[in-house]
């Protein structure tokens, strides 16, 4: 089985779409995730950045770190920690030069210089580099094969590297996405070809890793 497969339909249903709608609907960091409601958290913008934090704190992350964001969609993770430990050389990947393009123009106005975003089918991908630091936020969805994908990732590894991921996931099944009926809305509309994963489903792909959930 590939990586994945239909890899151009997200780009049709919303990666391409400009970033003047997605500033209607999401937070000044354009964060196309989840986000962290906690006590503080009082507005849409707080609670990005609560959910950046996080993602820092326990990915340990350290300034100096070299950090690669797979699916880094409108950039808001790669900005955050950009702008947060000057001494990391930050990488994105995204699918849509569109967010390229978006990214791009948020680093100049930011005088940020420490970012390079590709523009890549991550299934077919590769390249000579490795990191300290590996996140995949909101991209596994979109995936078919992890054994494959996790091999790919673990070759972009340091030694001693750790990788977050975070995807949302049904509490017991993994299931495709699959437009069977009407009320398969989130496949026909934004996970054509992807997965749903269950809670537990990165467990049985620990070939080179250690997951903790």
């Amino acid at each position: 089985m590939p990586i994945a497969i239909n890899t151009d339909k997200p780009k049709v249903q919303h990666y391409e779409l400009p970033p003047s709608f997605f500033k209607l609907v999401l937070g000044k960091n354009l964060k196309y995730s989840c986000c962290y409601f906690c006590s503080a958290s009082n507005t849409l913008e707080d609670a990005e950045e609560a959910m950046l934090e996080v993602y820092c704190e326990r990915s340990h992350m350290k300034d100096g770190h070299s950090v690669l964001d797979i699916g880094c969609g409108w950039g808001s993770l790669c900005l955050y920690i950009a702008h947060k430990y000057r001494n990391s050389r930050v990488t994105g990947i995204c699918n849509s030069t569109t967010q390229k393009a978006y990214i791009e123009d948020k680093c100049r106005d930011l005088m940020l210089q420490n970012v390079e975003i590709i523009v890549a089918d991550i299934s077919i991908f590769d390249m000579d580099a490795s990191y300290d630091t590996i996140f995949s936020i909101g991209m596994f969805e979109h995936m078919k094969n992890y054994k494959d994908l996790l091999k790919k990732i673990s070759n972009w590894m340091k030694e001693d590297g750790l990788l977050f991921v975070e995807h949302f996931c049904h509490k017991a099944f993994a299931y495709h996405f699959e437009d069977t009926n009407e009320d398969d809305w989130i496949t026909r509309h934004f996970f054509t070809g992807g997965t749903m994963p269950s809670a537990n489903l990165l467990l049985y792909f620990q070939d080179g890793f250690f997951f903790g959930l």
